[in-house]
């Protein structure tokens, strides 16, 4: 009598303890995987909560506590700013210890990032920005990488120089003048000029 007695007590305790959490009378926490999330600003909902995701972050765990059998239906109530986040498995029924089948996949805009070349007379120049290059032909003027990330740190090397030029960045900070540097934007973003001489 006295084991039934304590046995009661403490399912009491842990139901007050539940309803402390947030709980409607449940004891399951709504969860999620999260990938690739490197800008802020992303919020998610769920019956009516909603849940900040900040950069970097791997997973989500709701406050509010589900009940077994308890529907559930999460979706994006904010997109972060700068990239586009997707949810699968996120709407279902929860049936185990932690309803956590659902994952937000997260991919950052990419935008070109264009500069100008003035004098480029001859072939040879070879840009690269980490493992990406382009080779701008004489008479070209211009050049291009195509795909850099929303908020992204660039840097630009001359990794050679065209036949009988000397091709420097304007507003470089190297001896030489054979790099640049920068953030990228929000939007297609201009790089530092390419100056080309004759050596």
């Amino acid at each position: 009598m006295k084991n039934l007695y304590l046995r009661s007590m403490l399912a009491a305790a842990c139901a007050v303890t539940l309803a402390a959490c947030g709980g409607s009378g449940g004891n399951l926490y709504l969860s999620g995987q999260v990938s690739n999330l490197a800008k802020d600003g992303l919020i998610l909902l769920n019956d009516g909560e909603r849940l900040s995701v900040p950069a970097g972050q791997s997973q989500f765990v709701f406050t509010k506590l589900v009940k077994t059998d308890d529907r559930y239906d999460i979706s994006i109530a904010q997109q972060p700013k700068g990239a586009v986040c997707t949810i699968t498995n996120g709407v279902g029924k929860a049936t185990s210890y932690s309803a956590s089948t659902a994952l937000v996949s997260c991919e950052t805009n990419t935008y070109p990032l264009k500069g100008t070349i003035t004098g480029l007379t001859a072939d040879g120049l070879r840009l690269v920005m980490g493992p990406n290059g382009t080779s701008p032909l004489a008479g070209t003027n211009s050049y291009t990488f195509e795909k850099v990330a929303d908020g992204a740190l660039y840097g630009i090397t001359v990794l050679t120089q065209p036949t009988g030029l000397r091709c420097r960045f304007q507003g470089s900070t190297s001896a030489d003048g054979s790099d640049t540097a920068g953030t990228m934007g929000s939007a297609a973003t201009t790089a530092a000029t390419l100056d080309c001489t004759p050596q």
